[in-house]
């Protein structure tokens, strides 16, 4: 048995798979499905958010999270995974 989640996390397809990296390089995974199945809106999901943390790192620079890492606390999902929240400061 396996959870979706940990499929994004194998280190034998992403260096530092537990480290959040906008960076990144696509993956292989299959997050808007695949062939057939493949969303439509996937390029205009990936181009909102390239746009909205580009503009979130412009407008506040000094961002920092406003939480232990042990404090955040992860959805409890087999489909998707996120936190529950992500408290930063914005100055």
């Amino acid at each position: 048995m396996f959870h979706l989640h940990q499929l994004i996390h194998d280190p034998a397809v992403f260096a530092k798979p537990g480290t959040l990296d906008i960076t990144r390089e696509k993956s292989p995974h299959l997050a808007f499905g695949k062939g057939l199945h493949y969303c439509l809106g996937a390029p205009l999901a990936r181009i909102e958010g390239e746009i909205a943390i580009r503009v979130l790192l412009e407008e506040y620079p000094d961002i920092t999270l406003a939480a232990e890492l042990s404090e955040l606390e992860w959805r409890q999902s087999l489909i998707i995974r996120g936190l529950k929240q992500l408290p930063v400061k914005l100055f």
